[in-house]
């Protein structure tokens, strides 16, 4: 046998194993890798069967028929009518859709959460003489109209007494500005029945998330 032959052979059996194990690599699937079933955001990638195939139980023939599942509504939206003022719904509404065109993770009920707590916080800063934190929660042009009617609510006495909902959303260029009616009695000791609405607002082109009180309306 010649030299030249074996050679051939040697590369032959070679190439033989290479592509052996190209067919074995490329035969297999990114679902048999465990570590693939996570996308980069960290959500479950792998699908799963939203159709439920189940036995139709009146069908003789028992073909299996798909019993597709109803698409889970968010909370936010189910929970509306007790995050607004029902009176001004078809607005709010339309608000908030125009506002979650800009800011997706807007929620509603976040949202009157913190205002509550911004309430509280607005009302000790404003007591205290706390400008530094007034500053972080009331808009600049605010300040000073704010500082004359802060000593009319004296201290918070009871929060928990505190109803909020959503008067109006708008928006006016990059900013959006949110309406919250606060309702409550014996909230502060110098208010017994507390009925006001405060208007928040947001850069949605700022670098920061904050929002910030610019005007008190006392409705009683």
């Amino acid at each position: 046998m010649s030299v030249q032959l074996l050679e051939l052979l040697f590369f032959a059996g070679i190439a033989f194993l290479i592509i052996n194990k190209l067919i074995s690599t490329l035969g297999t699937t990114s679902d048999d890798d465990p570590a693939k079933r996570n996308s980069y955001f960290g959500e479950n990638a792998s699908l799963k069967d939203v159709t439920n195939t189940t036995v139709n139980s009146t069908n003789s023939a028992g073909i299996i028929k798909p019993n597709f599942l109803k698409k889970k509504v968010p909370d936010t939206i189910v929970n509306l009518p007790e995050l607004i003022i029902m009176d001004n719904e078809q607005a709010i509404i339309q608000g908030l859709t125009e506002l979650r065109d800009r800011m997706p993770s807007f929620n509603p009920g976040n949202f009157l959460r913190n205002a509550k707590s911004a309430f509280k916080m607005i009302i000790e800063a404003g007591v205290n003489n706390n400008t530094t934190m007034l500053e972080e929660l009331v808009d600049k042009r605010y300040l000073s109209l704010f500082s004359d009617i802060v000593s009319s609510y004296g201290k918070i006495q009871e929060t928990t007494n505190l109803e909020a909902k959503i008067s109006e959303i708008y928006m006016f260029g990059n900013n959006v500005f949110i309406k919250v009616i606060f309702n409550g009695t014996e909230v502060t000791n110098n208010i017994a029945n507390l009925y006001e609405e405060w208007t928040f607002s947001k850069s949605l082109i700022a670098m920061n998330n904050n929002w910030y009180l610019n005007n008190i309306e006392r409705l009683q």
